[in-house]
Order: C-alpha cells, then sequence, then structure tokens
C-alpha cells in the first residue's frame, strides 16, 4: 500500500482553491457542481476531446505540471466514446435533451432532468473498457499541489 503524502494548508487557501476549482468545473460544463465527487466524465458529461480540452485549459490555466499524467488511464478517446450505435442513439434522445433543457431554464434550475438522462445515456453506451474518471477533488488536489495528484494519494492537515 502506497503511503499517502500529507499536505499540509490553512483553511482559507483551502476555502479558495475549493472555489475556483468549482468556478473553473461550473462554468466550462454548465453545470453545478456541489461537492468533491463529482466525476468530469460520469457526472457532468464530457467525453473524449472535450475532456481533453478541459483538462489542458486547467493545466495551462493554474499552471500545473500534469507530466505524470496518462489520459488514457481515466478517460476515453473520441473514437472510443462515439460508436454507429452510441451517434444513432443520441440523435434520438436529441429532442429529450432538449425538452429537458427548457424545463431547467424555464424553472430556474429548480427542477433539471439532464442527470437522468445523461445516465440513460451511459446506460446503453457500449465502452470498450473501463476508466478511472476524475473527480472535483483529484482536480482541486491537483490545483493545490500544483502537479497531477489524486485525492485518494494525499491526506490534509489543516493548520492555523
Amino acid at each position: 500500500m502506497e503511503e499517502k503524502q500529507i499536505l499540509y494548508i490553512d483553511f482559507a487557501t483551502l476555502r479558495q482553491s475549493y472555489i475556483e476549482v468549482k468556478k473553473f468545473l461550473e462554468k466550462a460544463s454548465y453545470e453545478k457542481v456541489d461537492n468533491s465527487n463529482i466525476l468530469i466524465e460520469q457526472d457532468l458529461g464530457f467525453c473524449g476531446d472535450d475532456t481533453y480540452f478541459l483538462i489542458e485549459e486547467f493545466v495551462e490555466k493554474y499552471n500545473l505540471d500534469f507530466s505524470k499524467f496518462n489520459f488514457s488511464e481515466h478517460f476515453l478517446s473520441e473514437g472510443e466514446s462515439a460508436n454507429g450505435f452510441q451517434v444513432l442513439f443520441n440523435m434520438v434522445l436529441l429532442p429529450l435533451y432538449f425538452l429537458f433543457w427548457l424545463v431547467k431554464e424555464f424553472t430556474f434550475d429548480l427542477i433539471n432532468l439532464n442527470k437522468y438522462l445523461i445516465k440513460i445515456v451511459k446506460l446503453f453506451s457500449i465502452n470498450q473498457r473501463e476508466t478511472l474518471d476524475m473527480s472535483f477533488g483529484d482536480l482541486l488536489t491537483s490545483y493545490l499541489n500544483k502537479k497531477y495528484t489524486l485525492r485518494s494519494n494525499v491526506k490534509f492537515v489543516l493548520h492555523y
């Protein structure tokens, strides 16, 4: 078992970092990020090149070292995530997605059915392999550590 890295941090810095990374993800995904377990691919609906560009923008914006990051370990590539059946299935669901979007907009985000549609799409998707995905907490940990770091490998210790 790998020993966890200990990261000493004060609460104000942790809170400010949380807000910064949360705003970044919400702006990029147009979805509400309400906890650190939110997954980029599964919960926010990013896939393929969209995920690649999101990670690239995150790394460049905050000047992080992601040299040890293996994209294919965490996410499917564009070619893997798009197949003929999936494209046809998504075209059939497009009117439903538009209807769900209208409900969300007209209820001022009180009713958000998009997450259920994403789960339906994921249920019928045929992926070639399992991936780890990446959570908001992983991005936050990388932001605080200034390099690619999974949250599960770090123990945060608050100090004054």
